[in-house]
């Protein structure tokens, strides 16, 4: 494969070549830096003539393909290697995160949109049949499918138009991501589906998310990154994650494994965002509520900046997303993905942290003092009634019980290191 074709709703924006190991080469299509829609994909890669060389297009680009062992299910069925992400691109780069699709250029320009049902019942029945699925594995047939979703975590990206789950084909766009969990985590989709319903309740934006009806438990989360028009079309909505803006790869998105500091994530937003003030607003709400909820593994890539359809060129902050209490789950580091003023331990952390935390971002020390402890009254006034409707409706009771009491701790914690 020579060259990848890079469209956004299906204007050529550039062009993908391969490199050396890991590098790529990205450059903006001559159409697209003369067309009034220009704008560029990424913080990392400004609109203009310049080509970009190297580690930066790589990792951009390589940060939408699945990790870990999704990532070698997916190779396997496409026959080329893991480390090979430039082909793994050409293989599932039809239906990516955000606006993007990234097409060979034997490609047709007037590739059709297509919708093949998948019954509930008999994605059940592939789940059965598989000891550790991947459900973006297990959906490939013998037709070609594009579908690619970034991350670790077992997830399908599907169209659902009530209750009719189809898996689109061609230029199709997603709408909804479907999460089960596996053995090595019980009750991990309850787990998500408690703290993004918290997140919600208690004023962090996050993605809609239900538990599907079925006997398997799955987990249904609306795509922020799609926008479905009054005559019934799908609009894909353009995004970057953290790592993507600051042009890091995917291995680096915790701190001690070479990626950006809290501080380096605020100083996205105020490089970024349209809205610098209540974006950073809510990035601290998202380090608090994750301090509180017991999520160690809230790192770069959980965060993302998107593009609204409306004016591609005023980015916010998007919804959180991929929100777990990862502190009921033993065989899981306690570290915090990004320094806490400086301290990775959550047992170690004090208000001395929190304060070299604020003088890092840039706020009143005492707002975030106020802020934490507000927001932990929130957290605490609901916890535990959510816990026992989701366990009662969806089992995992006894998981989310645990939770509460992992909230309950961290709330006496940090109500003594943010008092006056």
């Amino acid at each position: 494969m020579e060259a990848l074709n890079v469209t956004w709703d299906g204007a050529l924006v550039g062009h993908l070549e391969p490199g050396p190991g890991r590098d790529m080469t990205f450059s903006y299509a001559s159409t697209w830096l003369s067309s009034p829609r220009a704008r560029a994909i990424s913080l990392s890669m400004p609109l203009g003539e310049e080509r970009f060389v190297g580690a930066v297009p790589g990792a951009w680009f390589a940060n939408l393909l699945p990790e870990g062992d999704v990532r070698a299910h997916v190779a396997r069925k496409l026959g080329v290697s893991e480390r090979n992400e430039f082909a793994l691109l050409g293989g599932v780069g039809g239906d990516c995160a955000g606006a993007l699709r990234l097409l060979p250029d034997a490609a047709p320009a007037d590739e059709e949109a297509g919708l093949t049902p998948l019954p509930w019942a008999e994605l059940e029945a592939k789940i059965a049949a598989t000891p550790r699925p991947s459900l973006l594995a297990l959906v490939f047939g013998d037709r070609e499918l594009r579908l690619s979703l970034a991350g670790a975590q077992d997830k399908l990206p599907v169209h659902l138009a009530g209750d009719v789950l189809s898996l689109p084909t061609g230029a199709a766009a997603s709408t909804h991501l479907l999460k089960i969990a596996g053995s090595e985590f019980p009750d991990l989709v309850q787990n998500e589906l408690f703290c993004l319903t918290l997140a919600r309740e208690v004023g962090l934006g996050v993605p809609p998310a239900r538990m599907a009806a079925t006997k398997t438990p799955i987990l249904v989360v609306g795509r922020y990154d799609r926008r479905v028009t009054a005559a019934g079309t799908v609009q894909r909505i353009h995004q970057e994650d953290f790592c993507q803006a600051l042009g890091l790869p995917s291995e680096s998105k915790y701190e001690n494994e070479g990626g950006p500091s809290l501080s380096q994530l605020f100083g996205v937003i105020a490089r970024g965002s349209h809205s610098p003030l209540p974006d950073k607003r809510d990035l601290l709400g998202w380090v608090l509520f994750n301090t509180i909820i017991g999520n160690a593994d809230a790192h770069a890539k959980n965060l993302s900046l998107l593009y609204d359809v409306d004016d591609e060129s005023r980015p916010r902050l998007a919804p959180f997303y991929d929100l777990v209490c990862t502190a009921v789950y033993g065989q899981l580091s306690e570290k915090h993905a990004q320094k806490i003023g400086g301290e990775y331990r959550w047992r170690h952390t004090s208000r001395r942290h929190w304060e070299r935390l604020a003088a890092d971002i840039d706020v009143n020390p005492k707002y975030l003092c106020a802020a934490g402890l507000e927001l932990i009254e929130r957290v605490e006034a609901r916890a535990a009634d959510l816990a026992r409707d989701i366990g009662r409706e969806h089992a995992g009771s006894a998981t989310l019980e645990r939770i509460v009491r992992v909230i309950a701790q961290r709330g006496q914690r940090l109500r003594a290191e943010f008092a006056d």
